[in-house]
């Protein structure tokens, strides 16, 4: 599996994702700029935490205008993966290829802290690792996490089964129905405030994060032998 870590301006967390598939799991990882036009080659693909383009207007509004993100758009419409961590979670739904929007926390004050997590979905793409009820630990960093969507899109998501990750007791935000991370309806776009590739490593304070990773991974397998 080939996997792209899209580098917009304002990024920070593009070589903690780096480092997590390269240096922990020994897989084939490149860099790519907001600039490029083309993914050709690439089976997943990966948008970091930060602030692109310095969070103007919203979080996620103007990077959803780089060149590179029809190439995203026509990878999730392949089937091929998609994930975004943080600032890469509110381009998701900046692009629609997520439901909802990010505003700023309750508190208005930004939140950086280990939070506990259920894990709600453990069918998808991202999760085959977890098992369903699991609690994990994971590090958050965001002054503009808490999720919405209307009470209808709630709903949905909950009938189909979308929301892929819960806040487990505290919950940082504000996010209704305690929402942390949702998937598209094919489940091969995710979406998380968390940051899994900050917990990858003992070292580092913990490894929850560690199984996303390799599920997503498992998922060449599981292709090949389809195939």
């Amino acid at each position: 599996m080939k996997i792209a870590v899209i580098v917009f301006p304002g990024s920070n967390c593009d070589v903690d994702l780096y480092e997590a598939f390269h240096s922990v799991l020994g897989a084939d990882v490149e860099y790519v700029s907001h600039r490029e036009h083309s993914l050709a080659g690439f089976d997943a693909v990966m948008l970091p935490g930060g602030f692109s383009y310095g969070d103007y207007l919203r979080c996620g509004a103007i990077a959803r205008f780089a060149n590179i993100i029809p190439a995203v758009r026509q990878m999730a419409e392949d089937g091929k993966f998609v994930f975004g961590t943080c600032n890469g979670f509110q381009i998701l739904t900046e692009m629609g290829l997520l439901p909802g929007a990010l505003k700023q926390n309750d508190s208005m004050q930004f939140v950086c802290k280990t939070v506990d997590l259920t894990v709600v979905n453990d069918q998808t793409a991202f999760t085959s690792r977890y098992q369903k009820g699991q609690t994990i630990q994971l590090p958050i960093a965001h002054g503009d996490g808490s999720y919405y969507a209307d009470l209808q899109t709630i709903q949905q998501l909950e009938d189909h089964h979308q929301v892929v990750f819960r806040y487990a007791g505290e919950n940082p935000n504000g996010s209704l129905h305690d929402i942390a991370g949702i998937c598209n309806r094919q489940g091969n776009v995710l979406g998380m405030m968390p940051h899994p590739e900050r917990a990858v490593e003992v070292l580092l304070g913990g490894t929850d994060g560690l199984p996303l990773f390799q599920s997503l991974l498992d998922q060449q397998t599981v292709r090949t032998e389809a195939e």
